[in-house]
This record gives C-alpha cells, structure tokens and sequence, in this order.
C-alpha cells in the first residue's frame, strides 16, 4: 500500500498568501502530451488565464512550461514519475492560491516500466476553514490485467478518503476498459463523488470509453466545457464550481 503523506511534495512559482475565491473555483484538466503538440505553449497561455486551478498530466517541467505559469501568477506542485532527457516529468497541479500542503505516490507500468503518478494538494477557500482536497491522477495504461490499475485506484482512495472536506479529483483515467470503469466507478460511488455532464461531449475517448474526467463533492456545479485542440492527444475539460458551505 502506497503512503501519500510520507512523500511530501513542496510547491514552487510565484507564491501566494491568499486562498480560492468561493465564487468562482475555475479547473482546467488536461494531459498536455509532454509538451510536445504544436502550439501547446498558446493553448495553455490562454487557458491558464481563465482558470483558478489546473490538474496537469505529462507535464515536463522545462523552461517553456516554467514560463507559461509564472507569467500568469501561478504556484504549482508536481509528483515526478520519472525524467524525460533529464527533465522531470509526471503530474502537476497548478494553482492562483497557496498550496497547504501536497503528497504523492507513483506506480510502475508494468509493461513498459515507466512509472505514472498521482498528486494529492489541499488549498484554502477564502471566507471558511474547509481545506479543498484536488487529487490530480494519470491512471496505468499498459496491463495485461487490472490488477496493478486496482491496486492504484486503492492507493488513490486511501490517500483521500480521510478528507471531510469539498473534493475534486481529476485526471487521466485512462479506464478505458469495463473492468477499468468499474473501479473507478467503486471509488466514486465510495468518496460520494459526482461526475460532470458535458453539453458536447468532446473528451478523449480510447475503445469508445472517456478517459479523462473530473468528479467533486461539496460543490456547486455552475459550468463546464470540453475544448477540441490539435495542441496535445487529449482535449482540456474546463469545469467551474461555487463552494456552498454544507449546513
């Protein structure tokens, strides 16, 4: 069983000393493709000025990227999977508050080696003590089973399950499978967890099956968009939520 808290991870970027405004909590989900598409750097430049939050999967922390935040007022924490030509790459969640604190874990792929990552980040919301957990995830690809894919949603949950709090997890699923579905479905329906209904559903789709995906609990759905982009192999969900304290 993986242990998220005893991996710590320290946030970097322009640092910030206030939280998310409860009105507008605007999160971008996106699997960039390791920055390798064209004219991702725009894509993410206009994206990144309209969102609050941004759960980031194959990130490669290069200059560019490094550049694209710090431009905007962003802080950010990433899980390392691995290096990419001696730079790190994995997830990262970005953010225009202070991040409290953040963990991860990685697993390996069984086939092909590399690990995946998983980043675990608790921010505050202006106006109350609820902490907002984001879970920011990039889900095994390469099985013959979905035993280690399993063993990674346990490991998720394990890490969150303790929060009492508003919670969005976000992510590449990459459940493209039934099998695949149905744990992440079991995590869900375990967390109280909703999913999010898009008007025009332009997510990445492997085998017919959506694989990225964002779910939250103790918020308020106001709006939410898929954008078709040429820029990465994935398309960004855009999704906007108010933090309504539970009474």
């Amino acid at each position: 069983m993986q242990s998220c808290e005893s991996h710590a991870v320290l946030p970097h970027g322009v640092i910030k000393t206030a939280g998310l405004n409860p009105e507008n909590i605007a999160l971008l989900n996106w699997n960039i493709y390791q920055g390798t598409g064209e004219d991702w750097q725009k894509d993410l430049s206009d994206f990144a000025k309209d969102h609050d939050l941004m759960t980031i999967q194959e990130a490669s922390l290069d200059s560019e990227l490094t550049g694209i935040l710090e431009s905007n007022g962003f802080s950010w924490v990433m899980n390392t999977a691995f290096y990419l030509n001696g730079t790190p790459a994995g997830v990262m969640t970005v953010a225009n508050a202070d991040v409290i604190h953040s963990c991860g874990f990685k697993v390996k792929e069984p086939i092909i080696r590399l690990p995946k990552s998983v980043l675990v980040s608790y921010y505050n919301i202006d106006g109350t003590e609820k902490k907002l957990l984001v879970a920011n995830i990039h889900g095994i690809n390469f099985t013959l089973g979905i035993e280690v894919y399993r063993e990674q949603m346990r490991d998720l949950f394990e890490a969150i399950a303790h929060h009492d709090g508003p919670m969005i997890v976000a992510g590449d699923f990459n459940n493209w499978s039934e099998g695949r579905i149905a744990e992440v479905d079991q995590i869900v329906e375990r967390l109280s967890l909703s999913g999010v209904e898009y008007p025009v559903n332009n997510k990445t789709h492997v085998f017919g099956n959506a694989i990225d995906h964002v779910f939250y609990r103790q918020l308020v759905l106001v709006s939410n968009k898929v954008w078709q982009v040429s820029s990465s192999d994935h398309n960004p969900i855009s999704v906007s939520f108010r933090y309504q304290p539970v009474i």
